[in-house]
């Protein structure tokens, strides 16, 4: 497990959880999903509308499930948390396409990228997913490509995105080349899976900033994820369904020494609509991230001083005090201190 580092305001740690969005009663159905992917209830908790209107800036009965991967295990990170809310704020950001303002989704490795493809594929005849799938692409690691044949075989990475009313989701594998540590595969499991292991931000057109999480979360520019101009390769043009000549800026970013839970920045270049409303707590699907601290009082005197608004404080639905907030891109996140 990842430790924390006396005196600090942040667990050396990344993206704790993503937190999914839904309607009361629909429990049953959105635990076994994930549980198929190997995420199995934590723990479970509530608050009445007044409390959650007060901390989640959103005024009605919220029922949670915290649910762990075994990978979750390696950096305490990548957990997933659903909301089941007795009304939604809205229906949340469903198929919207990856590279609009308040677009958020959760990436994780599998071992069988062909299986997560076909199954979803299957699925696509279930209408309350009503899923959005990208082609299945190959991104090579080396640029520019070299010719891949049988006998020099393909080197780099295969993505699906998956995009449904409850989830919106990237499914990468890599090929000829591993990362240890960047995800933690569990191959008992149906599609062999990670756990989140990293998250997904798109920022207003040409206001890219990473600024804000290395100062008040500590976050560091990850090894290899420099910030740069991308949206011209046929496989991310596939994989993110861009439309023509939209380029885009990204930085992947980490806590230090913490290899997963990894937080990509984007910005387009190319103006469009503002999703950032169907992305809060209360929306429906991915509506939230929340990080891990060690001092939640210390940690809520840098998000203001880093320029984080509308801080909203309170034990939230854990009985962990929790700080819930906007940061300055218009992203809202939650951050709690583990108690015990």
């Amino acid at each position: 497990m990842a430790q924390v580092v006396p005196g600090s305001v942040m667990s050396r740690q990344g993206v704790h959880e993503f937190i999914f969005g839904a309607p009361a009663g629909q429990q049953d159905a959105w635990l076994r999903f994930w549980e198929t992917l190997g995420f199995h209830t934590a723990a479970e908790g509530r608050l009445d509308a007044a409390k959650s209107g007060r901390l989640y800036g959103h005024p009605s009965e919220l029922h949670a499930f915290r649910l762990r991967h075994p990978g979750s295990d390696t950096f305490d990170t990548g957990l997933v948390r659903l909301h089941f809310w007795t009304e939604l704020r809205n229906s949340g950001l469903g198929s919207a396409r990856p590279i609009v303002t308040g677009s958020r989704w959760m990436g994780m490795y599998t071992h069988d990228i062909l299986q997560v493809r076909d199954s979803f594929e299957s699925a696509r005849a279930r209408s309350d997913w009503k899923l959005w799938m990208s082609p299945l692409v190959n991104a090579p690691l080396a640029k520019p490509a070299p010719v891949h044949d049988f006998y020099q075989p393909f080197v780099g990475l295969r993505e699906i995105l998956v995009f449904g009313e409850a989830f919106r989701l990237a499914f990468i594998q890599r090929a000829g080349f591993d990362r240890p540590g960047f995800g933690t595969f569990d191959d008992t499991l149906p599609y062999k899976n990670t756990e989140g292991s990293h998250a997904n931000i798109v920022q207003p057109p040409g206001q890219f900033s990473s600024g804000f999480y290395k100062k008040a979360f500590g976050f560091e520019t990850a090894p290899f994820g420099e910030a740069h101009d991308s949206g011209d390769e046929p496989p991310t043009i596939e994989a993110l369904n861009l439309q023509p000549g939209e380029l885009f800026h990204v930085e992947r970013t980490r806590a230090p020494d913490c290899p997963s839970g990894l937080l990509q920045v984007y910005s387009s270049y190319q103006s469009g609509p503002n999703f950032s409303d169907l992305s809060r707590a209360g929306s429906g699907n991915l509506g939230l991230y929340s990080i891990k601290v060690s001092d939640i009082e210390h940690f809520q005197q840098k998000l203001a001083a880093e320029g984080a608004r509308d801080l909203r404080f309170g034990d939230d639905e854990f009985g962990q005090p929790a700080v819930v907030f906007d940061a300055p891109d218009g992203y809202q996140w939650t951050a709690y201190q583990h108690v015990g």
